[in-house]
């Protein structure tokens, strides 16, 4: 007999949990300890915030009335705590303890698994793999900062050809009924109230000559209708230009220096490989490309009606 304190209070003469637990339930030492301090079931129970019911059901070791096994692990780990005694043995008898045993197994490899990584790079340093891809990395982003902006243009005129070409040069007239354009061929329109001013003469068309005076008066033939799209070309320039109904207008390499004046049923579908060496005048209008130019230097815009 000796004198054991808890959460209830001091009780005097409270006897010692002796003797040989090996055939006692989980249920009787929680029950036998509970009695020792003098404590009534509800006054436990109404300690621990649980109903009467489910401590009595703990106590004897009916595990199938309380929700679950972790359930009755922690409500048995609570009362040991309220009665200050080991946990240990009580919660060894409940369902659970070999899983138990296992996670704390699995805890203490997990500890020294880090370890054992640990010791296999102690400086702490970069694997060798890794410093190779930041130095090619680097190395790349270098090349590609002092490259010549010649060599992007070049660049950006083939992968215009090469997306001329695999075109069908079928162009449909925009309308509700039109599916829309794939991905990657974004195509840009041109309103007509962008370009409403009176249209000029091309360049490339002849202007005829006055009559001498005295000469026979000849029939002048009626004056041949304005380009409706114009290109002048600074530099080589790769150039697509096809009518409604899919004919195609215009499909080579415009020569630096060149114009070309065009006239189809409209709507016009145009492709410019590089758009930064090439004018474009649209109704007599000069067009501004910057606006209408994708990645590579390439713009793609429609004439409508």
């Amino acid at each position: 007999m000796i004198e054991k304190a808890s959460e209830f209070g001091a009780s005097a003469a409270v006897p010692l949990m002796t003797g040989d637990k090996t055939h006692m339930t989980a249920g009787d030492m929680l029950r036998q300890a509970r009695e020792a301090h003098g404590l009534h079931l509800d006054m436990v129970a109404a300690a621990l915030k649980v109903t009467p019911q489910k401590l009595a059901a703990l106590e004897a070791d009916d595990i199938e009335a309380l929700p679950d096994p972790v359930f009755a692990r922690a409500l048995a780990a609570s009362v040991c705590r309220a009665l200050r005694i080991d946990p240990a043995p009580v919660l060894a008898k409940l369902p659970g303890a070999q899983t138990s045993g296992l996670a704390q197994a699995d805890r203490t490899m997990s500890k020294a698994l880090p370890s054992q990584v640990r010791s296999g790079n102690p400086a702490g340093r970069p694997s060798r793999p890794l410093v190779t891809v930041v130095v090619l990395l680097l190395v790349g982003a270098a090349a590609l900062f002092w490259l010549p902006q010649s060599l992007f243009d070049r660049v950006g005129e083939l992968v215009a050809r090469v997306t001329a070409r695999s075109e069908t040069g079928e162009v449909q007239p925009a309308s509700a009924d039109t599916p829309p354009a794939p991905p990657g061929h974004v195509v840009e329109s041109v309103q007509p109230a962008a370009v409403t001013a009176a249209p000029a003469a091309p360049a490339a068309r002849p202007v005829p000559a006055a009559p001498s005076p005295g000469a026979p008066a000849v029939a002048t033939p009626p004056a041949a209708a304005p380009d409706l799209i114009v290109f002048v070309a600074r530099e080589a320039s790769w150039v697509t230009v096809n009518e409604a109904g899919g004919k195609s207008l215009l499909r080579r390499t415009v020569q630096a220096g060149e114009t070309v004046g065009l006239t189809g049923a409209l709507p016009l579908s145009v492709v410019v490989g590089r758009a930064s060496v090439i004018d474009v005048q649209v109704r007599g209008q000069p067009l501004d490309l910057k606006p209408l130019t994708r990645a590579g230097g390439v713009a793609r815009f429609e004439v409508k009606p």
